[in-house]
């Protein structure tokens, strides 16, 4: 299995660890957030820009998380 490596903000990195499961990997959560498989920067662009337009991003959003939008 090959690898690779993201930099992202801390703050980012802190959402991620809010927003997955206790015993799940990161891969794990991006796997199974994502309904549609990504492989390039192109298709995650597109993918941003439906989500913005629909304000439907298909991620399931934890009750407890800090980060959910607020109603």
């Amino acid at each position: 299995m090959a690898f690779k490596t993201l930099t992202i903000k801390e703050s980012t990195y802190r959402k991620l660890v809010d927003w997955k499961d206790k015993d799940e990997s990161f891969s794990d959560l991006l796997d199974r957030e994502f309904d549609r498989k990504i492989q390039t920067s192109k298709d995650l662009l597109e993918w941003a820009r439906e989500a913005a337009r629909t304000g439907n991003n298909s991620l399931r959003q934890r009750k407890d998380s800090p980060y959910r939008p607020k109603k």
